[in-house]
């Protein structure tokens, strides 16, 4: 395979590929050239964005230099990268330079380049699924739907917030819900305990949130029909606590525990579900008592520094984190990690030997790989950590595999069926 040609944007955000520029990648803030087992043809669904204030970066097969490029025929150019679809795990980010200051919104942006008509992407299959796949989802079929919710639950709150994330927001969780099937979100909680710099629902800084956050406090009644309607007639019903749309579940674990055990009371079918940042180890124990099934744990890092640079806690530590996961293993719940990946700092040698740490140590059944979405640049320079040493994404997930066996490393949250009977890919 030949080096994929650089692909960069005008003014007007038509894309273009370079004549003699070939693609280059970025890994912390290291330049190089993409190997051909890093490269897969763009999944179907995935997009391509343009990037303000970043100019693109390509490599002068002449030269052998890694070339910025600022304009093209006398006009401006910015930097493209992609977005790719759940289940791909990006290996590299876009090779770019600040052309002007200012932070990109909350996408994750993965290297990108063109060979004839195909666009090429650094990434690889994560997880054999792809139910979040665009193509799985029609509109018409979708508002059909929420018409005939909203007619049924005319009083509950929670099926308009709902329907508005997914006619608004085209959040494919809340999509679910009402095509019925797979994960569906239960939004609770207005309030967080953390200040995540990438937090999708609430910012204080310059960079824009992607969405509102939910705005009240929904009643037991109101999230026992959304779990009970979901669960009792869903395909691999799962219900999950701590979508994007809310802050943090566990500030409303007393409220979710009694909707929990409402439901358990007449109904065992589905998977019940909380993606946390598992603040508050006594709240853990309440909602395994009540009749959870599974702990979605978000972590960027699996070493204290870092995780404080990126969630920003308050009123917990991470010590607590390892708590509760802890206090949830000894219910004998399913736990996963939620690990935010990002390329350069996540594979660094010293990330890599803190995560095989953090997995032998706590037991977790689960590594799901998630994408980062947060500009890079900012990112890298929070961190401060210009001295590691990327060992590559690919690297991470083979060494996992080697050293863990019996770990199961995915991207979606799974349902109780499939809680020991589930392959890597």
């Amino acid at each position: 395979m030949n080096l994929p040609h650089l692909l960069f944007s005008d003014q007007k955000g038509k894309i273009h590929q370079h004549p003699f520029l070939k693609m280059a990648v970025s890994s912390l803030n290291l330049f190089k050239l993409p190997q051909k087992n890093d490269l897969i043809k763009i999944p179907k669904g995935s997009s391509l964005f343009y990037l303000p204030y970043r100019a693109p970066v390509g490599f002068n097969e002449k030269t052998g230099q890694f070339t910025p490029l600022f304009e093209f025929e006398a006009r401006p150019v910015y930097a493209v990268a992609a977005f790719i679809i759940p289940a791909y795990l990006r290996l590299y980010n876009p090779a770019a330079v600040y052309a002007d200051k200012g932070k990109l919104p909350l996408w994750a942006y993965t290297a990108c380049g063109m060979i004839g008509k195909d666009v090429y992407v650094t990434a690889k299959r994560i997880d054999r699924r792809i139910r979040q796949s665009p193509r799985f989802y029609k509109n018409s079929l979708i508002k059909k739907q929420v018409k005939i919710f909203l007619r049924t639950y005319p009083q509950n709150r929670l099926f308009r917030h709902l329907a508005n994330c997914a006619l608004n927001y085209n959040c494919l969780a809340a999509k679910n819900f009402f095509l019925q099937r797979w994960e569906a979100p239960v939004p609770t909680s207005r309030f967080c305990n953390a200040r995540c710099i990438g937090c999708l629902s609430y910012q204080e800084s310059d960079c824009e949130a992607s969405h509102s956050r939910i705005n009240f406090r929904p009643s037991v009644s109101e999230i026992y029909e959304v779990m009970h309607s979901h669960l009792a007639y869903a395909r691999e019903a799962i219900v999950s606590f701590g979508q994007g749309c809310e802050g943090e579940p566990l500030l409303e674990a007393d409220l979710i525990a009694k909707a929990i055990a409402k439901v358990r009371q007449n109904l065992s079918l589905g998977t019940i579900n909380m993606n946390t940042n598992a603040s508050i180890p006594s709240k853990i124990d309440l909602l395994c008592r009540a009749g959870i099934d599974s702990f979605r744990v978000s972590l960027n890092s699996p070493q204290e520094k870092f995780y404080n640079l990126y969630f920003r806690p308050l009123h917990y530590k991470f010590s607590d984190v390892l708590k509760s996961i802890e206090i949830a293993k000894k219910h004998n719940k399913f736990v996963s990690a939620n690990l935010f990946i990002f390329p350069g700092f996540s594979d660094s040698k010293e990330q890599v030997e803190a995560l095989l740490t953090f997995v032998r140590n706590t037991g977790v059944d689960m590594l799901q790989m998630r994408n980062l979405n947060i500009d890079p640049d900012f990112y890298f320079e929070m961190l401060g950590c210009k001295d590691f040493s990327p060992k590559g994404i690919s690297f991470l997930v083979n060494i996992l595999n080697k050293k863990f066996p019996r770990l199961k490393i995915g991207y979606f949250n799974l349902p109780k069926e499939k809680f020991k009977n589930f392959e890597n890919v």
